[in-house]
């Protein structure tokens, strides 16, 4: 067996230690977002939003968990490009979605969450039809997949779960991997969650193991009202899988 597939497989099974400052890290990444929800207002710019966070790594002496144009990745509305790209001049507008993927590295170990807002129309006490049964039917494709989760499971079985979750709904399927590995990197680890396209190689033939931590990151993009992506963080164990943080159970819904 080759060193790097032993070295990967080690540094997949997390200790005890190492699942304490992942989630360290998760409930910072919370806090984070929850400041940066009371602070984002209508006119806003992307570029705005990306300040404030960086801010509030800078006051806590910490760094992102990926290169530091790019995280937080903040999409404004249906008109920003939705990937790993820096965050641009598209201000936060009424009637649309505030889509935001940021994480810290804290004590050598990274986080990955994202998380949305809707900003009410004129006239709006709530989300749309159409924006509510796009965030419910992220969480439980996320719900799904994480219930599909548990030792000698193969990434892309996991991946199949969420992705037929959302098709089966009625959205085009997401153009990503529903999950990776997650630990010292933000990308960590060599299983994938994620089906069998040739550019995941194969990472998604990978069986799930206790002690590995993954994403779970399904989106889907609402025309006209912008990308609609939620990412929770969870590690599995002997039995199937546990979140390591408080995963987004509602939509947030802004007027301001």
């Amino acid at each position: 067996q080759p060193a790097d597939e032993i070295i990967s497989a080690l540094r997949g099974r997390k200790t005890t230690e190492e699942l304490k400052r992942i989630q360290a890290a998760i409930h910072t990444t919370e806090t984070i977002y929850q400041e940066t929800f009371d602070f984002a207002q209508v006119g806003m710019s992307e570029r705005e939003v990306s300040n404030f966070m960086h801010e509030q790594l800078a006051t806590r002496r910490l760094e992102p968990a990926w290169a530091y144009d790019g995280c937080p990745i903040v999409n404004a509305g249906p008109d920003s490009p939705v990937g790993h790209g820096a965050p641009g001049d598209l201000v936060i507008q009424r009637g649309q979605i505030l889509h935001l993927d940021f994480g810290v590295r804290q004590d050598g170990y990274c986080s990955d969450i994202q998380r949305i807002a809707y900003f009410l129309a004129p006239g709006e006490t709530q989300a749309p039809e159409a924006v509510q049964h796009g965030f419910e039917t992220v969480k439980e494709a996320i719900r799904a997949a994480a219930r599909a989760m548990r030792p000698g499971v193969a990434g892309r079985d996991v991946d199949a779960v969420a992705r037929s979750w959302i098709t089966g709904a009625g959205y085009p399927e997401f153009m990503h991997a529903t999950g990776h590995q997650l630990g010292r990197q933000a990308h960590d680890g060599g299983a994938l969650l994620g089906p069998l396209w040739e550019r995941y190689g194969d990472a998604p033939r990978q069986t799930l193991e206790a002690g590995q931590v993954f994403t779970l990151e399904p989106g889907l993009t609402m025309p006209g009202y912008g990308y609609l992506g939620l990412e929770e963080d969870v590690v599995v164990t002997e039995t199937g899988a546990e979140y390591l943080g408080a995963p987004q159970q509602d939509l947030i819904c802004l007027a301001r």
